[in-house]
């Protein structure tokens, strides 16, 4: 019987590797010379496998009219990505071309790119809009539109493949369609090639028509004249940058595929190169089926301003202010789509007039920023002439008898726009233009111009915070006289209270016990249980100022507060009001009359703390911080105001008495959102237990909870219910609202501490800490969300629970959803720092 004889792997390839050198060795004799070296192969990989890609564009040239670049295609290493030429799923692969034509008429005027592929389109009858009107309030408001034949710039996008030629391994020479010396004349346009002008020409590719398509937008500026060298940055006109400018508030995350994704990606999500847009949103461009200006400048800040309504190419209405849907509800406007058009209010986290915010005043901006200072009318008719146009204020198309005509725009900015009736409440631009103010708008290149007004807020709120900058110092609790001591840093030897130019220095003092508590039951200064404020400018029997020069000492003494008293410990914040002068960008005399156009600066102070000066009495301990600040700031600019919000809940009083305690925007609207000044009153200990002296019940329900993480997250979110007179119902968050990066930094959503705060009593039962916080998004309220609110119950969550149910500490979120951990919240959200 045979033997079988098992070898393992490393047997065999010993056995191998001997008999092979045994027959060499038998073979005997001269091996040959070396054969000469072969050419190099082709270091490539086909876009098919390509997981990146990489793309720029060169060696652009123009010859009878017939123009042609090269597009580099790599992947993020730097390896060829070949095949590009026959890859038959490529959803989009468009350029354009334009130029960077210089403006005529007074003063410096920003050149325009002005593209050579363009069409005159007329309005589409199924999808021009009809005029509609909607209610809000008692008012009754009118929104038209005026639509008829219009330029529009546009790119090659149907050649795609077909225009390409293969130069080398990953390059690929794309011959436009469009020749530029045969181009149709469009009256009103000059669409010369002029070698002397700075040109662009711009790429979109993107590799199919899924979520998860690798998509490139770029482009390449360049000066036919001189050899087509590439242009320098201050050649382009390049005010705004997405990174400096958009990305404050909106995403750069194209690879976020999640439902509520909210990439800053347009046209489809091709679109995502401020270079490439302006290629298309040219002054010119209008959309025939509403009449709306599709220019760069005025289209945004009419997005921005909730005001832009235009229909798409695929006929699809987008509607910015969110009066559309609002008007189909009221009055069944038929033209208005649900589920197929858009119509969602834009909510500008700050004022309109805050150019600041998207467009760069400092070194970090793009080189041209400041021609944003300039006079474009377009850009200016977006904010002055909302609701105007040219068949309803036709009157403007005609100039006053014996003055120039300068169209419809021109006409109305020199002749017609009085306080009454622009869109910029009290700007008297009439008034400029008749006492010889010309070049308050067109400034001579460098120069502030519009920008002096526009600004002018803006500069005056940064000089006097940096002039009126002052500190907190922490400060002791007497229990024995129930008196309350610290100091501020003053900025000069004049005491706030001799200062005519400070309003108000608002004091907020505030128990604190590892959290915050509040409630009515009233008492000195019309507080509450464990927290006052008091303007420290007024005159008070209770209140003593000691001077050392820059050195305030106060002391508050009568204090009643029984939280206050029983833990002796808490927190200090300041709020600041300085009259100013924006014209005259300084401080001024909060009683002098002549300063027409005064303004109110707030400047916040450091928060510091307060303990007992007993020996053996309890250390003051702070807060977990578990949000950024800065990114706050982002959006909502640097000690944010939002004094209105506060204003508008209650009628206002005595700032210092009864209601007005909580219900006035002086002493209680926090300016740093995230060190507790918020949270010191909206936290979860509102109930009707601590309500004597006010209703039976001011608890409400959890859909617009009081208590701040529940109440941010809803506006955030959109979640939420409504509030006092219901005028801030809708939000538009311009992130990913399941980003919660946006608001918090790493390391600070552990949630380690959420299972020892109180419970939060809504007017209809109890929430545990942790699911507070995460059902105002994931459920505001029951219906619906069965499977969310049995996921919280079985991990020991309270939800909408009887009083009492709920045990401290016994939620277990932590244990899987704490940052890090395998199902951590930077897990399950589409979380990116």
């Amino acid at each position: 019987m045979m033997k079988r004889f098992n070898f393992n792997t490393a047997t065999k390839a010993m056995l191998g590797a001997g008999l092979l050198s045994l027959l060499l060795a038998g073979c005997g004799g001269s091996d040959g010379n070396d054969g000469a070296d072969g050419q190099p192969g082709p270091v490539g990989l086909d876009i098919a496998q390509a997981t990146t890609l990489k793309a720029s564009l060169e060696n652009v040239k123009i010859e009878s009219g017939t123009t042609s670049v090269d597009i580099v295609l790599t992947n993020a290493n730097g390896v060829p990505v070949t095949g590009l030429e026959q890859y038959a799923q490529v959803n989009a692969l468009a350029l354009g071309i334009a130029k960077l034509a210089p403006e005529s008429g007074k003063g410096y005027k920003a050149p325009q790119w002005i593209s050579y592929i363009n069409s005159v389109k007329a309005a589409d009858p199924a999808r021009s809009l009809a005029n509609y009107s909607y209610t809000e309030g008692d008012v009754t408001k009118e929104v038209k539109f005026t639509p008829g034949d219009a330029i529009q710039a546009n790119i090659e996008s149907s050649c795609k493949t077909n225009c390409l030629k293969v130069v080398d391994n990953g390059v690929y020479r794309y011959t436009f369609q469009t020749n530029l010396s045969t181009l149709a004349p469009i009256e009103g346009l000059d669409l010369s090639y002029d070698p002397t002008l700075i040109h662009r020409i711009s790429l979109e590719l993107q590799t199919d028509g899924s979520k998860s398509a690798k998509l490139i937008n770029t482009h390449i500026d360049f000066l036919p004249s001189d050899n087509f060298r590439v242009a320098n940055p201050t050649e382009t006109r390049t005010v705004v940058d997405l990174e400096a400018n958009c990305i404050k508030c909106h995403s750069t995350n194209y690879a976020d595929t999640s439902a509520t994704a909210k990439p800053l990606a347009l046209h489809g999500g091709r679109r995502i190169a401020i270079g490439n847009c302006q290629v298309c949103h040219t002054s010119y461009s209008k959309d025939p089926e509403t009449g709306a200006s599709l220019d760069m400048g005025a289209m945004v800040h009419a997005i921005h301003k909730g005001t832009y309504t235009m229909v798409g190419y695929s006929g699809t209405a987008y509607d910015f202010s969110g009066t559309m849907a609002k008007a189909a509800a009221q009055n069944g406007y038929p033209q208005y789509r649900a589920g197929k058009d858009v119509s969602e209010r834009v909510t500008l986290p700050v004022d309109i007039g805050s150019c600041q915010s998207c467009h760069s005043t400092d070194a970090k901006g793009p080189v041209d920023a400041a021609n944003f200072k300039h006079h474009k009318g377009l850009a200016c008719a977006s904010c002055h002439m909302t609701g105007f146009n040219p068949v309803d204020n036709s009157e403007w198309l005609t100039p006053p008898e014996g003055q120039k005509d300068r169209g419809f725009v021109g006409n109305y900015f020199h002749y017609y726009a009085t306080p009454e009736i622009d869109g910029i409440p009290g700007a008297d631009l009439v008034n400029v233009f008749q006492n010889g103010g010309c070049a308050s708008c067109h400034a001579a290149e460098g120069e502030e111009g519009s920008a002096k007004y526009h600004l002018a807020k803006a500069n005056v709120t940064k000089s006097v915070r940096d002039e009126y900058a002052y500190k907190l110092g922490n400060g002791t609790f007497d229990v024995s006289g129930n008196k309350l001591t610290f100091t501020v840093q003053w900025h000069s030897d004049v005491a706030p209270k001799d200062d005519k130019a400070v309003k108000e220095l608002w004091l907020v003092a505030a128990a604190l016990d590892g959290e915050y508590k509040i409630g009515y039951k009233s008492s000195t200064f019309g507080s509450h249980p464990g927290r006052f404020s008091v303007n420290l400018v007024k005159e008070y029997p209770a209140i003593t100022m000691v001077q050392d020069g820059k050195t305030l000492t106060y002391t508050i003494s009568g204090i009643t507060q029984p939280d206050m008293i029983a833990l002796k410990r808490g927190t200090l914040s300041a709020k600041l009001f300085v009259c100013a002068d924006p014209t005259e960008t300084k401080a001024v005399d909060c009683t002098d009359t002549t300063v027409t156009n005064k303004t109110e600066v707030i400047i916040a102070a450091n928060q510091a703390n307060f303990a007992s000066a007993t020996a053996g009495d309890p250390a003051f301990v702070a807060r977990t911080v578990v949000a950024s600040e800065a990114k706050c700031a982002n959006c909502h600019g640097k000690q944010a105001d939002f004094s209105v919000s506060h204003s508008r809940v209650r009628p206002t009083g005595a700032a210092d008495s009864g209601c007005s305690s909580c219900h006035t925007s002086q002493p209680n609207t926090a300016v740093n959102l995230t060190d507790g000044s918020c949270v010191s009153c909206h936290n979860d200990s509102l109930t009707a237990a601590n309500s004597t002296g006010h209703s039976a019940n001011r608890a409400k329900a959890f859909s617009r909870g009081f208590d701040f993480k529940v109440m941010v997250h809803q506006i955030h979110a959109n979640t939420r219910s409504g509030r006092f007179g219901n005028y801030t119902t809708d939000i538009t968050f311009p992130e990913n609202v399941a980003n919660c990066a946006v608001c918090h930094d790493k390391g600070q959503l552990s949630l380690a501490k959420l299972g020892d705060k109180h419970v939060f009593n809504a007017s209809t039962g109890e929430y545990s800490p942790t699911v507070a916080a995460c059902a105002s998004c994931h459920a505001p309220t029951a219906e619906g969300n069965s499977a969310v609110i049995g996921h919280f119950e079985n991990n020991g969550g309270v939800y909408n629970g009887t009083a009492g149910t709920y045990t401290p500490g016994s939620e277990t979120c932590a244990t899987c959803h704490g940052e890090g951990k395998a199902f951590g919240v930077d897990k399950v959200h589409p979380v990116k720092y």
